[in-house]
């Protein structure tokens, strides 16, 4: 291989690197941003209509994930797999949702809950759908190939950093604040 092919072989893999980080960076923004819009739309105080809400905001990330990655959307194809994920994290019975709606009318108690868990559930179900959808379409995937009974578990781990997130952001906390707080922990240890 002469050394122009080698220099050639190389700005292609750069560029390639390149693009990969400037995809991953679009689709790690589209999902904050739209997490960020979900949990805005949980603080809407009419019941039902903060999923609905959220519903739409979760379908136009991954449709803005498609478009990232250069993959058609498809509507129909996608709620189906929306509602099977997220109902992974819903109560297995209505008795959730029933309980969710009488806390809601306790005074202080419900506007506290209101304020705080549904915006919460919201952002953390948007984030692990996009980073559910995100992954699967890094790796080739397409709407039509995508398969909700097999990215459960994925979802379920996804959902579970979603809450840590949205919980450390309604405190206050950001991972710069706890960077900080480490590396001068390890400077003073030095």
């Amino acid at each position: 291989m002469s050394e122009a092919e080698t220099v050639e072989e190389t700005d292609e893999v750069t560029v390639a690197v390149a693009e990969t980080d400037e995809i991953r960076a679009l689709s790690r923004d589209c999902i904050h941003r739209h997490s960020a819009y979900a949990a805005v739309g949980g603080l809407v105080p009419i019941p039902f209509f903060e999923m609905a809400a959220s519903s739409t905001i979760q379908l136009r990330m991954i449709a803005k994930l498609c478009d990232v990655y250069g993959i058609p959307f498809s509507e129909n194809t996608i709620k189906s797999a929306v509602a099977t994920l997220v109902a992974t994290v819903l109560p297995a019975s209505g008795v959730g949702l029933a309980a969710t709606k009488l806390m809601r009318r306790v005074p202080v108690v419900g506007t506290v809950f209101g304020l705080i868990a549904m915006p919460s559930f919201a952002a953390a179900c948007t984030y692990a759908l996009g980073r559910v959808f995100a992954w699967h379409f890094a790796r080739g995937g397409t709407t039509s190939d995508f398969n909700a009974e097999e990215m459960k578990d994925r979802f379920k781990n996804e959902f579970a950093e979603g809450k840590r997130k949205a919980t450390d952001f309604v405190k206050g906390e950001t991972k710069t604040t706890s960077a900080k707080t480490t590396g001068n922990a390890a400077t003073a240890k030095a």
